[in-house]
């Protein structure tokens, strides 16, 4: 059951994609006003944020598929109910396993877009959208999704204890 409900919260993402990216529109929002202090309006429609400085509007920027981490999630959910079916795997071990890689994805997304919003309001757009996004935000992508498949793998294949007292 728990692979089936997984296969089905992965196609969702993968169909619902838009909604998901105004989801991330609203949480980044509110992460960027919480670190930076900066006014942002989310627009989820839209999938846009919007960044005031001095109650004007200093940038405007659009979520798009490549912004988002709803196919990551997707693959991670499809990819993983398979996993659930394995007898060598125990199933709670497999689900927080996805549970805190899913957390952690999508936290280094909401941070990638909140330090991309926080350099180009600190250098402009131009040098500051191309060493945020390109340089910075790429760099954040790779190391984030490394850190999530490296916790994926501790928690789901990590040492089990034992009954037996240590010895030494």
């Amino acid at each position: 059951m728990a692979a089936v409900l997984l296969v089905a919260v992965g196609v969702l993402l993968l169909v619902y994609a838009q909604a998901w990216r105004g989801i991330e529109a609203i949480l980044s929002g509110q992460a960027i006003e919480l670190f930076t202090g900066q006014i942002t309006e989310a627009v989820p429609a839209s999938d846009m944020l919007i960044l005031y400085e001095n109650n004007a509007v200093e940038t405007i920027f659009v979520l798009t598929n490549e912004c988002s981490v709803a196919y990551l999630l997707a693959a991670l959910f499809i990819g993983g109910a398979p996993l659930m079916l394995l007898r060598q795997l125990n199933p709670w071990r497999t689900a927080t396993a996805i549970g805190v890689t899913a957390t952690i994805l999508m936290l280094v997304n909401i941070g990638r877009v909140t330090a991309i919003a926080a350099t180009v309001s600190g250098f402009g757009i131009d040098p500051g959208l191309t060493i945020a996004h390109t340089y910075f935000g790429s760099f954040l992508t790779v190391v984030g999704t490394c850190a999530a498949g490296l916790v994926f793998a501790a928690v789901l294949v990590g040492r089990r204890r034992s009954g037996r007292p240590a010895l030494g």
